[in-house]
C-alpha cells in the first residue's frame, strides 16, 4: 500500500490522533506526521557535535538550527572542514548529535530505534557521494539493485524499478557495463540511480560534482533539477558557488554555525 493511502487510512480510522500509539511506535507516529504536520520535514534545533582529537575538543556543529520544507530544493555550502559532512550524516541519520533536537516528518530521531533508523535510511532517504561509492565487482545495474535486495524486494519488481531507475538518469545503455567501464559522470549516474531506486522522499547529495568536469556537472545537475521536478525533496552539499546556486534556496555552513544566503 502507498504511503498516502496508509496516511489516509489512518486518519479516517481514528481521527483522533494516539500519541501513546505514537510514543511507541515511530513508524505509525511518522505516517501520521505526514498528515498533521503541513510543516518542515527536517527540522534541526540547537544541534551540536563534538569530536574529541587528542586534547582538542572539535565543535563540529555549533547550535545549528535549519528547516527543510517538503519539496524543496536546498544547498548547503562550505569550505573544507566547516561541518558539511557531519551535519549530512545527522540528516541522513547515519550518526546522532551529542546535544539539541531533530525532527525528521515532526517525529523526533531520539524516538526511533536502530532498527527504526536503518529503515529510515534505506526506505526514506537516498544518498549520493561524491566517490560514487559503487561495488567494482557489480555491474551497474547489480549496484543499483542492491538496495532493493536488503529490502527483501522480490526479482520480478527489482528487475523492473532497477529499469526504471537507470532510464531517469539515461544510463539504459549501460546496464551490464562494470564501474571501471564508465566515465565518471556515468558512474555518478548510476549512484543517481541507486539512490532513487528505493522510492526515497529525500535525496541527500554529498559534494555529487566534486570529482567531475565542469560539463559533466552540468548534466549531473540537470538530472537533480529533473529529480525536484518530480517531487523529491533534494538537499545537496558542496563547497562551490556555482553548484550551490543551482539550488532554491541556499544554508551557508561556518565552523559548524549555518546562516541562510540569498542567492
Amino acid at each position: 500500500m502507498a504511503e498516502e493511502e496508509l496516511v489516509q487510512e489512518k486518519s479516517s480510522d481514528d481521527e483522533e490522533w494516539d500519541e501513546t500509539e505514537a510514543a511507541e511506535c515511530p513508524a505509525v507516529a511518522a505516517e501520521c506526521a505526514d498528515s498533521r504536520y503541513d510543516s518542515d520535514m527536517i527540522d534541526l534545533k540547537d544541534i551540536c557535535k563534538y569530536y574529541q582529537i587528542g586534547d582538542e575538543r572539535v565543535r563540529a556543529l555549533d547550535h545549528a538550527t535549519m528547516h527543510i520544507y517538503p519539496h524543496e530544493f536546498v544547498s548547503i555550502i562550505g569550505p573544507s572542514g566547516s561541518g558539511k559532512s557531519t551535519l549530512m550524516n545527522i540528516i541522513g541519520c547515519l550518526d546522532v548529535s551529542d546535544a539539541g533536537r531533530y525532527l525528521l516528518d515532526g517525529i523526533p530521531i531520539e524516538d526511533y530505534s536502530e532498527n527504526d533508523l536503518a529503515k529510515v535510511r534505506n526506505e526514506k532517504i537516498g544518498f549520493v557521494f561524491q566517490s560514487f561509492n559503487l561495488i567494482s565487482k557489480l555491474s551497474a545495474e547489480e549496484n543499483v539493485e542492491l538496495p532493493l535486495i536488503y529490502q527483501g524486494v522480490k526479482k520480478h519488481e527489482r528487475d523492473e524499478r532497477v529499469k526504471q531507475a537507470l532510464e531517469r538518469v539515461n544510463l539504459s545503455h549501460r546496464a551490464k557495463h562494470m564501474p571501471t567501464e564508465l566515465s565518471g559522470g556515468q558512474q555518478q549516474r548510476v549512484a543517481i540511480a541507486r539512490a532513487l531506486v528505493t522510492n526515497p522522499s529525500l535525496i541527500l547529495a554529498d559534494e555529487p560534482t566534486g570529482n567531475l568536469d565542469s560539463h559533466t556537472s552540468q548534466e549531473i545537475m540537470q538530472i537533480f533539477h529533473g529529480l525536484h521536478k518530480q517531487g523529491n525533496t533534494i538537499v545537496l552539499i558542496t563547497h562551490d558557488n556555482n553548484v550551490a546556486k543551482e539550488a532554491q534556496r541556499s544554508i551557508h555552513i561556518l565552523d559548524g554555525k549555518l546562516s541562510e544566503v540569498k542567492l
